[in-house]
């Protein structure tokens, strides 16, 4: 993969998303699992559907960012995001979740994973 990276980010996220689809469709056969139909796909919340467009943006972010960061720093960079977004799912209570608001020790873990950003720079 990293080779292909080097020809174009994008190819290499392009390749890597195919292959993760192929992959869970061989799951959905292997385990007998029906496909969804239109008419099932059409009553899926719009907003369930950016969780693909932003894994399509991780990946390709990420394939861009890789060389130029170094695999540590962008896997705390990663994470980072998780946990900033993960809070405020749980600070506002979006999907369906439990309300948990945010307080100051998880403030602080944050900040300490960004610190971490930081310093494997």
């Amino acid at each position: 993969m990293a080779r292909t990276a080097a020809v174009s980010a994008i190819w290499a996220a392009m390749v890597s998303l195919f292959v993760s689809f192929t992959c869970m469709a061989g799951v959905m056969l292997l385990t007998r699992q029906e496909f969804p139909s239109w008419q099932v796909l059409r009553t899926v919340p719009a907003i369930y559907w950016f969780g693909g467009l932003g894994g399509a943006i991780f990946v390709t972010t990420s394939t861009f960012a890789l060389p130029r960061l170094g695999a540590a720093t962008c896997v705390a960079l990663a994470l980072l995001g998780q946990l900033v977004m993960s809070s405020a799912i749980d600070h506002f209570g979006l999907f369906g979740l439990p309300h948990k608001a945010v307080d100051m020790q998880r403030m602080v873990g944050i900040a300490l994973v960004l610190a971490g950003a930081f310093v494997l720079r």
